[in-house]
């Protein structure tokens, strides 16, 4: 049996909303519910009855972007030369990964003390199904019985990297009291003292797991030009850019506007720390286009005088923009059209939040959207490497979803190809479909894949579900 969950960005605290360890016990649960139901196994004759017998292990996939080491406010205190584009990772540098690491690790204690829970005592079922006498099912309406006796099944945990936690993949052993670290805290079953795999091959347990389920799974940003630098995942790319210099940045420049603001021209702001708490959750916004309707909500929430918020976006703006289009990831060629596309909007007399949403959309580029990646699964089932395999897992869009592809021969017998997405477990603010009113929920996915006779023949289940905020 092996799940595959990703896109969990758990933070330091210092941005966005992230989910608790309620929805951890949730997943722990359902993983409960799903290995007793796959233990039930297919039998061999067509006229038998499905059988009970307890599965060997439960492996647990984390496919990238769980610990989210970008979306730190603890970056906007680093010296330049410390980023995470420095070309120079200095012993400065590890430490600052090691620091928001720590801070990750502490702000998730709960969540991450279940999923070592599990690695430690295991998920338990019943060891064995009694068959009911025909009297008994009569009166009881079961059929079967759980034994009083228990069996703890063995739960590993294996951690592959994304765009947001790729300074994991980094291979200097600097970083390796940091990785241990996540190891011990999460109960993973990765390696100590080795930099956590971007590509299934790198690891010989997890290729072999994969195989096992006749799985293909990739984090999916290798796919986004925006998120993703080649050669390799041991870098940092423009989408880290976007968010410390911009999507990070424009509350705190607009938090540091406030304070120039007249008491009578904040409205209902009682806190500034709240509000732009509130401003934060931009990032959380599919598509980002929605960015001005989102502040439009959060002015009409506090009441708040629009010219002086247009006033202070316009300034904030020009504080970043800059610094933005200097940084060494943004191509000579794209800082030229970025100035020519934001220089009329920034220093014109008005700028509103529109404008605003209008740059925003610009710099998201192909994360604008709610984006299948089912074309670039097409690019996976054609390649020669993995072309036979049944499931091909990625993570990354935040898009949970499932798809089918195509399907093949072998042996007489014919196999589908179905791409699955894990989506993500974040906030969502969707706007509604009858006003411009946000509705916010959390929501949780993952992915199950069975063997051979498990869960009655079937191979696959995916479960999304949804949790008001």
């Amino acid at each position: 049996m092996l799940v595959i969950i990703s896109d969990l960005h758990l933070t330091d605290g210092t941005s966005g909303e992230i989910l608790n360890d309620k929805a951890f016990r949730i997943f722990r649960n359902r993983i409960s519910d799903m290995a007793y139901d796959v233990s039930w196994r297919k039998p061999e004759s067509l006229n038998a009855e499905a059988y009970y017998q307890p599965i060997d292990a439960i492996n647990i996939l984390l496919l990238g972007d769980i610990i989210d080491i970008i979306r730190s406010e603890e970056w906007n205190h680093t010296n330049e030369i410390d980023m995470p584009w420095t070309e120079q990772r200095g012993d400065a540098f590890f430490a600052q990964v090691t620091n928001i690491i720590n801070g990750v690790l502490e702000n998730n204690k709960m969540s991450f003390a279940v999923l070592k829970d599990m690695t430690e005592n295991g998920i338990k079922i019943p060891a064995s199904m009694r068959t009911l006498s025909d009297d008994e099912n009569l009166a009881t309406q079961k059929g079967f019985e759980a034994s009083d006796d228990k069996v703890a099944l063995k739960v590993n945990i294996y951690y592959m990297v994304g765009n947001h936690d790729w300074f994991l993949y980094i291979n200097d052993e600097r970083l390796n009291d940091a990785r241990n670290l996540i190891i011990d805290n999460l109960g993973l079953a990765n390696k100590k003292n080795e930099r956590f795999p971007y590509y299934p091959s790198e690891n010989d347990a997890m290729q072999s797991m994969l195989n096992d389920h006749n799985v293909y799974a990739i984090h999916g940003d290798i796919f986004d030009e925006t998120n993703y630098t080649a050669p390799d995942r041991d870098g940092s790319s423009v989408g880290d850019v976007i968010v410390l210099k911009l999507l990070n940045e424009i509350p705190n420049q607009i938090e540091l506007q406030l304070k120039n603001f007249p008491e009578d021209k904040k409205g209902l702001i009682k806190n500034d720390t709240e509000f732009i708490k509130e401003l934060r959750e931009i990032d959380n916004l599919r598509p980002y286009s929605l960015a001005a309707q989102w502040i439009s909500h959060i002015i009409k929430k506090y009441e708040l005088d629009i010219e002086f918020i247009n006033d202070a976006i316009r300034d904030a703006f020009k504080v970043l923009i800059n610094d933005f289009i200097e940084n060494p990831l943004v191509s000579q060629h794209r800082a030229t059209v970025i100035k020519m596309q934001l220089t009329s909007l920034l220093f014109r007399t008005k700028f509103t939040i529109e404008d605003l949403a209008s740059v925003i959309e610009f710099f998201a580029l192909s994360k604008d959207v709610f984006e299948s990646y089912r074309k670039y699964a097409k690019t996976l089932t054609a390649n020669g490497d993995y072309t036979r395999k049944s499931f091909y897992v990625m993570g990354h869009t935040h898009y949970a979803e499932i798809v089918p592809m195509s399907s093949y021969m072998e042996n007489g017998n014919q196999f589908s190809k179905i791409y699955l997405n894990t989506g993500t477990w974040r906030a969502q603010h969707r706007q509604a479909i009858y006003d411009k009113s946000f509705i916010s929920y959390k929501t949780i996915t993952f992915a199950g894949f069975f063997k051979g006779n498990e869960r009655n023949g079937h191979s696959f289940e995916y479960w999304t579900g949804y949790l008001d905020l």
